[in-house]
């Protein structure tokens, strides 16, 4: 019998079809780990939804009632932060864990490797840093192009002006600038998420340098990167507005179990495409860098073991 680690590497290059169509057979390769994976990153991020549905829900409608009759207590309103922010910081911290131990997870699959669930935790525990400033990169920089985009969306308004005469011409600028604006951020969402996986993969390359060399990996095949992108938040964004809904809507016409029962279902839905975002672009990953000839492999540690992903008969 034969084992190969991934087929398509050193003898064809994939178009973006075959990308996603490897990322769905990349799940199936090594099953064990990859439900253990994903088990572990919808069971704490579904345990902090249900805990915010149930913590700060009932503050949380108070406010938007309060707030939609003009008679908003600043003290609800103060104590609604308080509360909200120790939850934004645990889903960041929940959402970078899911995220590192799909990639890594992911990226071992690729090479015909396998691992044990604790020592992807050990590893996760010694490495944690370089995803986590990466990230912190990424936040940033999203933050920051966020406001220029809003502003940019603006300044046509601002130059041409909003009077009768002139909204004819402002409307259209803004809705171009806007166009202009989210198709750039899909290239950027393209460096950034490849340069997460950069960071997560590869010793000793985070932050900045993660993002540079994804920009360098991605030459030849930015339109690619782009188009994989696009297509990942078109198939994502039903979900991520099934989410949104049923975790910020407060109508209670359904019932609390009915409601509860929507709630995890989209939960369910939103994590399965987080990850099979990031197995797309671990598949990416190795594919950028066979064509630019570089080694497809890891640095692995002690305990690691072959896999054996395809098996084809002698």
């Amino acid at each position: 019998m034969a084992e190969k680690a991934f087929p398509s590497y050193g003898t064809t290059t994939m178009n973006p079809t075959g990308i996603l169509r490897e990322a769905m057979k990349l799940l199936a390769r090594n099953e064990k780990l990859m439900l253990q994976v994903i088990l572990l990153a919808l069971s704490p991020f579904s345990f902090l939804v249900l805990l915010h549905y149930l913590v700060a829900g009932p503050l949380l409608e108070k406010v938007e009632d309060t707030y939609e009759s003009s008679s908003l207590d600043p003290r609800d309103l103060k104590a609604l932060v308080v509360l909200e922010i120790p939850f934004l910081v645990a889903l960041c911290i929940v959402s970078m864990f899911g995220t590192t131990i799909t990639i890594y997870a992911s990226a071992l699959t690729c090479i015909g490797k396998s691992a044990t669930l604790k020592e992807l935790m050990l590893w996760i525990l010694s490495t944690w840093k370089k995803p986590a400033i990466t990230w912190l990169y990424i936040s940033l920089l999203t933050i920051a192009y966020t406001l220029l985009s809003l502003f940019s969306i603006q300044l046509p308004s601002l130059i041409i002006g909003t009077t009768n005469a002139t909204y004819t011409y402002a409307y259209p600028c803004s809705w171009l600038v806007a166009i202009l604006a989210a198709s750039f951020y899909l290239y950027l969402a393209t460096v950034w998420t490849l340069g997460l996986t950069i960071s997560v993969v590869e010793d000793d390359c985070h932050g900045v340098t993660a993002l540079r060399k994804s920009g360098k990996l991605m030459e030849g095949r930015k339109f690619q990167g782009f188009f994989l992108m696009l297509t990942l938040v078109l198939l994502s964004l039903p979900v991520y507005v099934l989410f949104y809904v049923t975790s910020a809507d407060d109508d209670d016409v359904l019932g609390p179990v009915i409601r509860l029962s929507f709630m995890f279902i989209a939960t369910l839905l939103f994590c399965l495409t987080n990850i099979f975002t990031f197995v797309v672009y671990t598949v990416f990953y190795f594919e950028c860098k066979h064509s630019h000839g570089e080694k497809l492999d890891m640095e692995l540690g002690p305990g690691y073991r072959s896999v054996p992903t395809i098996t084809n008969a002698s």
